[in-house]
């Protein structure tokens, strides 16, 4: 498959058959992350893997449960309210994996080198025929220290991407893209 391919085509999938992802393939989606370019190659990225269906749904309720904790006036969660308030509420969508990229420093950049990751991650999966989706609503709850304990994440480490990772039961259209905004500076022509 092209690169280009992957880019174009790749979308975030919401709705996953049953069938598991096996340990052999998880395996390969991180070994393709690991390939991101990361500031004077620190590497800072640490990988966390969920697949037994009981600990993706205590992920998914508590997850869900801490962010309705949060709902204050101003609370930029607000506007999820009522679809984590709904009856059977699955913020992992019932994927069957779930991959948690994590920073393992403080470093200035190493977020962003976990959000390079994630990005390879994702597109080796689409070339599988796999589906993904970044969970940020995952985030604060992964963050907390029950949340690291589940997943074995060292307390130094922040989790930044959570992944889930399944065979895609509907793969949704792609949306428009807004027309990029350029400033160009100092453009030969």
């Amino acid at each position: 498959m092209e690169v280009a391919q992957a880019i174009y085509h790749r979308r975030a999938v919401r709705s996953f058959t049953a069938a598991p992802v096996t340990a052999e393939t998880l395996r390969s989606l991180i070994d393709a992350a690991i390939q991101a370019p990361s500031a004077i190659n620190e590497q800072p990225w640490r990988f966390a893997v969920a697949q037994r269906r009981e600990t993706l749904r205590r992920i998914a309720e508590s997850a869900r449960d801490h962010l309705l904790s949060l709902m204050q006036t101003g609370s930029p969660f607000l506007r999820f309210r009522d679809m984590l308030q709904a009856p059977g509420c699955d913020i992992l969508h019932g994927a069957p994996a779930l991959v948690v990229i994590c920073a393992t420093s403080a470093a200035p950049q190493a977020a962003e080198d976990c959000a390079l990751a994630a990005q390879n991650l994702m597109l080796a999966a689409y070339a599988l025929g796999l589906g993904t989706c970044c969970i940020g609503l995952a985030r604060p709850w992964l963050n907390q220290p029950e949340g690291k304990r589940l997943l074995g994440i060292p307390a130094v480490c922040a989790p930044i991407v959570p992944i889930i990772v399944g065979e895609p039961a509907l793969v949704p259209p792609a949306t428009e893209r807004r027309a990029p905004h350029i400033d160009w500076i100092d453009r030969p022509d």
